[in-house]
């Protein structure tokens, strides 16, 4: 039965005329917004849900949710290298439908979890098997055209981005309707037909070839391969500062919204209304700089991202409105909306064949580590120094990140300047510098 529904389901696609590596792309961004909807649904809640479980007063349940704030993503970044590593080995669509069911089964034994430690246990685990966004990213940079890999990464990172928009918002309605058990019963639903649907719809096109290629110690291969080219090198660093400057305002910005707004219903508002907005500029930047990036060159158009976003966070410190913290907290979150889709399309390119997933891997865990520092730098900057330092915190990571790019970029023209033969005009026939020109993103249009 089951059979015969695809066949007819491809049938249909097939109709479109849709290229195979469209109908891939289309289900997989469906199918992870789906997934982060279901991920979201359980995070509003979460403090109330402990205190149901039997956590009494502040002081335990801040320390509960701190554990699991804290323990998961560590557990995130020590297993994503692994799960990497066997995507390369196995293919890269059983691991994304890997981390789909896992966190489906995962969320749904949080629904019928007794006692708090149960609780935390299971969302640490989640944190170590999930990892849906790494998988569907190394699934993606592997299947698509290589020119329209800029695109393909900016339409799933929109569709995270509103995942992570939607998620809280019905898990807010579903939680105060229908409880929380009922929430993390849904999630678990939502994740198992995105999981099923990456089955049934997504053709991976992996050979046997690949693996033959990994090294007999995968992980310090990935790792070689990282330290020889400049160009991951630099990606992997500047997400990882775009990570920690991203969620060093995470648990402050609204606490220096309520000093703009006294009254605490109204900053309430206020702070989902300035979040709402820096989430469409997010969605919005995605996917049309990530298709211009294509075109236009990644490297320069990630400069751009990194020096406009820097400009825009020292002067929300200053700011004595919600109004216009609101407008440039848009300003900052379409600045920084492309950088992670350019970025990671840039280390598409440049990651040898049968090492992509073990390198997206060490990226997801390097990822996971800042945003576990984000919010501890954030605290020691609002208790040491004042409320407002966070933005021009945040705005030094983003300068010295536009730095380290423009030194990136510099370097292969230097080297091409310096190198013996080198002429001053046009590079001959057969004799043109392809890694520098790689490396200045122009391969991408």
């Amino acid at each position: 039965m089951s059979s015969v529904l695809v066949r007819r389901v491809r049938r249909r696609l097939r109709r479109l005329r849709v290229e195979r590596w469209q109908r891939n792309l289309y289900t997989i961004v469906l199918a992870e917004m789906v997934a982060i909807i279901g991920f979201g649904i359980a995070n509003p809640f979460l403090p109330f849900y402990l205190e149901e479980l039997g956590a009494r007063g502040l002081s335990e349940v801040a320390f509960w949710v701190g554990l699991i704030n804290s323990a998961a993503p560590i557990a995130m970044a020590v297993s994503s290298p692994f799960w990497g590593i066997l995507a390369d080995r196995y293919g890269r669509k059983p691991m994304l439908v890997r981390a789909m069911l896992g966190g489906a089964l995962i969320l749904g034994l949080q629904s019928v979890a007794r006692t708090v430690p149960q609780a935390a246990t299971l969302r640490i685990c989640q944190g170590a098997v999930t990892g849906t966004v790494a998988a569907a990213t190394t699934l993606v940079a592997t299947s698509v055209p290589r020119e329209r890999c800029g695109f393909a990464l900016g339409l799933l990172q929109t569709a995270i981005f509103v995942g992570n928009s939607l998620g809280p918002s019905f898990g807010g309605i579903i939680g105060g309707t229908f409880g929380y058990r009922m929430a993390f019963l849904a999630s678990g639903c939502l994740l198992f037909a995105a999981g099923i649907s990456v089955i049934l719809l997504v053709h991976e096109e992996f050979s046997r070839a690949s693996r033959g290629r990994q090294d007999g110690n995968a992980l310090l291969g990935s790792l070689r391969a990282i330290g020889r080219d400049r160009a991951l090198f630099s990606m992997i660093g500047l997400l990882m500062i775009n990570n920690l400057a991203g969620s060093v305002t995470g648990p402050v910005l609204p606490l220096y919204v309520e000093t703009l707004v006294p009254d605490a219903r109204a900053a309430s508002t206020a702070t989902g209304w300035i979040l709402g907005a820096s989430a469409a500029a997010n969605a919005a930047a995605a996917l049309s700089i990530g298709r211009s990036a294509d075109r236009l060159g990644r490297h320069r158009v990630l400069l751009a991202c990194l020096t406009m976003g820097s400009l825009v966070c020292f002067p929300q410190g200053l700011t004595r409105h919600p109004i216009q913290l609101l407008a440039l907290r848009a300003v900052l979150g379409f600045a920084m909306g492309a950088v992670a889709p350019v970025a990671n399309a840039l280390i598409a390119e440049h990651a040898p064949e049968g090492k992509q997933g073990g390198i997206y891997g060490i990226s997801t865990s390097l990822n996971a580590l800042s945003n576990a520092l984000g919010p501890m730098l954030g605290t020691l900057i609002v208790t040491g120094w004042t409320i407002g330092g966070v933005f021009p915190v945040t705005g030094m990571l983003l300068g010295t990140a536009a730095v380290f790019l423009t030194a990136v970029m510099r370097a292969p023209r230097r080297a091409q300047a310096t190198a013996p033969g080198a002429v001053s005009g046009p590079a001959a026939p057969g004799h043109e510098p392809a890694r520098a020109h790689a490396a200045m993103g122009s391969g991408g249009g």
